[in-house]
């Protein structure tokens, strides 16, 4: 398989109904805005040739969300360096055999990912082993996602009518007064509009729906009219079933949502069916007249074999809160009671007189820039090699469980993503006023919760409490971190490598909001991994 990064001179015309056609000169992957979708099944390796064919600029590819091995993540300065023009790099991806699901690809350098090179990665899980005689149980069949025909892959992303550079120049100056710059628009699958059949003769209850959010700033949340939807997975991660809805949110940039989309009741009325998407506006701090925040896409039906809802009979649906569905109890399973490390941090965007009141993020006084002195990759360097701009935590050589807690002093809301790693979202506290962080080290308790009652428990019952509900954690690669408030993270640590913690809007991970996992090394990571690289320029 070769991937051929196009020429940045190549022109594709977007139409946006809400707004005004746009031309604009993008990135592109083989000719194709997005990218052209990837699929494979678990334990498949993948062989991928990207060879940059950009006059002008260096690029990565980042696997979002796959346990890949550190060397492939493409993180530039953190496990390679970026593919100059008329460069190639060969990623070489093994697929755990217990990952399956919504995955995606995108530039992890500079801010490529805005204008456009990303693409979907769909991993499908292998076929059910049946029990004796092939029998299986009813309710299984229906649950199982490789039962339905229709696999349609959703990428919903916002949009900016200028290119990306020009974007982040205006947001990395005083003028901008720390204001993230507001999309101009909506794309789904790189279009304005998007119309998927609903119509498979006789089965009308046939979709799988495959949501990714891959947007450079805002999140979103989906309603339906006319149909509802069961969830199945979160960031490629199964749920606790859930009761049929016929909206949920908010979806933030990196996330994912897999749903069986099915009409809302058994009708001959003929309804026109349809999805909105509305922007959350909890971050934006202007108003941009050229954004419609909410957007109607029909969903086209063949109504000569596709039953339709009749409002007259449907019952209200539910919205569904995403960030409260926990992960099914099969994955809980695996969550211990306690973690064997903690680890604290804390990020802020800052406007200081030593920036020239320029806005930079910060994780613990730290704010990250690609590792360029010297030019290479962390994974390949001693720790005493690092430059000033790397901070990181080592969770030492030995496969560990560890508790990050991460306390947001922004004012702003931030969704954080880890390489090569999914983690227990455990808690997640925004406070009513204050700041509403939380220090294991130094609180009695985390805020938000409620103690453990010691004077009616025993010894082991005291030390065995965990002030966390495990029964509602879920498993996910990227989380939302309110305004003014805290998260705590528990993962496994086993995938040895260097792996970059970061908001995964792209304008703050541009300006510094980043950090580092230094997994199962010891002084020096060299031992683990060969064949280091140093690199004209990051």
């Amino acid at each position: 398989m070769e991937f051929l990064n196009g020429s940045i001179g190549s022109m594709v015309k977007i139409y946006c109904p809400a707004s005004t056609g746009t031309i604009l000169l993008i990135d592109n992957l083989t000719g194709l805005f997005p990218g052209p979708t990837i699929e494979a099944r678990s334990g498949d390796t993948l062989v991928i040739t990207l060879t940059n064919r950009l006059e002008d600029e260096s690029i990565s590819i980042h696997w979002h969300g796959l346990h890949v091995q550190s060397p492939m993540d493409g993180a530039v300065g953190v496990s390679q360096c970026p593919i100059a023009p008329g460069s190639k790099f060969i990623y070489n991806l093994t697929i755990p055999e217990n990952q399956s699901g919504t995955f995606w690809y995108h530039a992890h350098s500079g801010v490529a990912r805005a204008d456009g090179l990303y693409g979907g990665f769909v991993v499908h899980a292998p076929p059910l082993k049946l029990p004796v005689r092939g029998l299986m149980a009813e309710e299984e069949k229906a649950n199982h996602r490789d039962n339905y025909s229709e696999d349609m892959l959703l990428l919903i992303g916002d949009w900016y009518h200028r290119p990306a550079f020009q974007v982040l120049d205006w947001y990395m100056r005083a003028g901008s007064f720390g204001n993230e710059p507001v999309p101009d628009s909506l794309l789904i699958n790189g279009v304005g509009h998007f119309n998927c059949s609903m119509a498979v003769p006789a089965r009308p209850v046939d979709c799988v729906e495959n949501y990714i959010d891959l947007s450079s700033f805002t999140g979103f949340t989906l309603s339906f009219a006319e149909s509802v939807f069961d969830l199945i997975q979160l960031d490629s991660n199964d749920v606790e079933p859930q009761p049929q809805a016929s909206s949920a949110g908010v979806l933030y940039p990196g996330q994912r949502m897999d749903a069986i989309l099915i009409p809302s009741s058994e009708s001959t009325t003929h309804k026109q069916k349809s999805m909105t998407i509305k922007i959350d506006d909890e971050n934006l701090r202007y108003l941009n007249p050229a954004l419609s925040a909410e957007q109607t896409f029909l969903i086209t039906t063949d109504k000569t074999t596709s039953p339709q809802a009749d409002s007259s009979n449907s019952k209200p649906y539910p919205k569904l809160n995403l960030e409260t569905i926990p992960s099914s109890q099969t994955i809980l399973s695996s969550l211990p009671k306690h973690a064997n490390q903690t680890h604290v941090v804390y990020t802020k965007i800052q406007k200081l007189s030593k920036n020239h009141n320029v806005p930079y993020a910060y994780f613990n006084r730290t704010s990250w820039k690609p590792q360029s002195n010297p030019p290479s990759p962390l994974l390949y360097l001693p720790r005493d090699k690092w430059d000033e701009n790397q901070l990181s935590i080592a969770t030492g050589p030995d496969p560990v469980w560890v508790d990050l807690v991460v306390n947001n002093l922004d004012e702003g809301a931030h969704p954080f993503h880890l390489h090569g790693h999914h983690f227990y979202v455990l808690h997640v506290y925004k406070a009513p006023i204050g700041w509403g962080s939380y220090n294991p080290f130094t609180d009695a308790y985390p805020p938000g919760l409620e103690p453990v009652d010691r004077a009616n428990a025993n010894d082991n019952g005291v030390r065995d409490a965990s002030p966390y509900d495990l029964s509602r954690a879920v498993l996910r690669d990227t989380v939302q971190i309110p305004s003014r408030g805290y998260a705590v993270l528990r993962f496994r640590a086993e995938n040895p490598g260097v792996w970059l913690f970061h908001c995964h809007i792209l304008w703050h991970l541009a300006n510094g909001m980043a950090m580092v996992v230094d997994v199962m090394s010891d002084e020096t990571i060299n031992g683990v991994f060969s064949g280091g690289q140093e690199c004209t320029a990051i």
